[in-house]
């Protein structure tokens, strides 16, 4: 009997073990630059390459793209809305979380056209295995949703402009 309870808790902890490290937070500190031959970046814009610091609080990504100027945002991951860098006229705050082994940020953009008062909702979902990160991202306004993925790998030359 006692090998048995010696036994069982010993298994508990090995798996206990594994499905923490399966919960892990991954680290997304790195550059990355954008596979065009992989997802459909086509159908959204996604930058072209990001400069992602992490901390155990806050995620800085520096963004760059040729269809896009560079900015930069300070996520806090434990889910606090924070304002994001936008050009002007332009009013955008995020909200960024893990959710197991994946980032989930949420963000709202908004700002005023012509046509009236323009709000953009932005979902991106970012799994990172190995040297890959995949940003899925669906972008709602004025309640049509599109999505889109682009894939990314992790690079050591990559200059933000």
């Amino acid at each position: 009997m006692h090998r048995v309870v010696i036994a069982s808790v010993v298994a508990l902890v090995l798996a206990t073990s594994s499905w923490a490290v399966a919960q892990a937070t991954p680290d997304l500190s790195g550059t990355w630059r954008v596979d065009p031959s992989a997802g459909d970046a086509a159908r959204l814009i996604f930058p072209t390459d990001l400069v992602i610091t992490q901390s155990p609080t806050d995620l800085t990504v520096e963004r760059s793209s040729v269809r896009q100027g560079a900015f930069s945002a300070v996520y806090k991951l434990d889910g606090s809305k924070v304002s994001v860098e936008a050009p002007d006229g332009i009013t955008e705050t995020a909200e960024a979380s893990f959710d197991g082994g994946n980032l989930v940020i949420a963000s709202r953009r908004s700002f005023s056209s012509p046509a009236g008062d323009v709000v953009l909702d932005l979902r991106e979902v970012w799994t990172v295995e190995g040297d890959v990160l995949t940003i899925e991202r669906t972008e709602t306004q004025f309640g049509e949703a599109r999505t889109g993925s682009a894939v990314y790998e992790k690079s050591d030359a990559v200059v933000i402009q």
